[in-house]
């Protein structure tokens, strides 16, 4: 994996106007160039008349920063005391850390600080507490735009920041930070479904001042995610006082799982990657999701 090259930012109407060459509702947010993916083993070849390219970035992207739809709503929050958090503290280990950790690899670099820049326009949004990271395909960076948006919310302890995996069949936050979750975060939503007033567990990472619900990867994979157990755990987590939830979710094409996660939560953000994601896939994603719910998107280069 190179780490040279940087970013740059762009954007486009959210409703574009019939008869554009790319009539997408597309509206975007920092480009960061990586290589590799979220998933390795996961490849495609797609006709490159379609596929995103640099080039077409420089169209698709423009000159400027982010515009993003407003937020729908923002819930009411009841008492922290009122949902009990059982943190187990981890500390990262000094082997080398996974090359996604943009922000603790190299915190100084241009694409360390394009993240901030998308914090910074996230907050300009009106501060969503709950935001579901996906991508139209599995492979294009969508656990990679995940990990760092929630590094830089709770960057320097400026914000109580909760990260969650929710990709039941191919979890990898657990591997990302080095950790086997003492109770995994699938399981606990089927228990806290019948029960929702039990503690939570979650992996607390004080050098990056974030929490962690992670899937355990040993155990047996589930088929679906339980949407109504997810409801309930996130209505749970706002009113155990995190300022921000960032959601590393499934891919959108596929299932419907996205669609759960999206109707508990403030805003979706897509991750795109260059030379592989489509412009066919990104506007089937965003008609399968609703083009109000996505606030942005993310152009991952490699």
């Amino acid at each position: 994996m190179t780490t040279k090259r940087t970013g740059k930012f762009g954007d486009l109407p959210v409703n574009p106007e019939p008869r554009r060459s790319v009539p997408l509702p597309l509206v975007t947010q920092p480009m960061i160039q990586m290589d590799g993916a979220d998933d390795p083993s996961q490849t495609r070849v797609d006709n490159p008349v379609h596929a995103l390219k640099p080039e077409t970035a420089a169209v698709l992207f423009g000159k400027q920063t982010v515009t993003m739809n407003p937020a729908p709503k923002q819930p009411v929050q009841a008492r922290p005391e009122e949902v009990e958090i059982g943190l187990t503290e981890h500390h990262l280990p000094d082997e080398p850390n996974d090359p996604r950790l943009e922000l603790v690899i190299d915190p100084d670099s241009e694409r360390a600080a394009s993240f901030r820049v998308m914090r910074h326009h996230l907050l300009e949004l009106g501060r969503p507490q709950c935001v579901v990271v996906s991508s139209p395909q599995p492979g294009d960076g969508k656990t990679l735009t995940a990990i760092n948006l929630a590094l830089a919310l709770a960057e320097c302890g400026r914000a109580k920041v909760l990260l969650v995996e929710t990709h039941v069949r191919r979890p990898q936050l657990a591997g990302v930070f080095k950790f086997v979750p003492p109770w995994c975060f699938a399981e606990q939503l089927a228990a806290h479904r019948h029960q929702p007033t039990m503690p939570w567990s979650m992996v607390k990472i004080p050098q990056l001042w974030l929490d962690v619900g992670a899937i355990n990867p040993r155990i047996e994979k589930m088929q679906l995610l339980d949407g109504p157990a997810f409801a309930i755990a996130m209505e749970r987590m706002r009113m155990a006082g995190y300022d921000h939830i960032v959601i590393d979710s499934p891919p959108v094409l596929g299932s419907a799982d996205v669609n759960l996660l999206a109707d508990a939560a403030d805003a979706v953000i897509l991750a795109l990657r260059a030379r592989r994601s489509t412009t066919r896939d990104l506007r089937k994603a965003i008609d399968q999701i609703g083009a109000s719910r996505v606030a942005g998107t993310v152009l991952v280069q490699g």
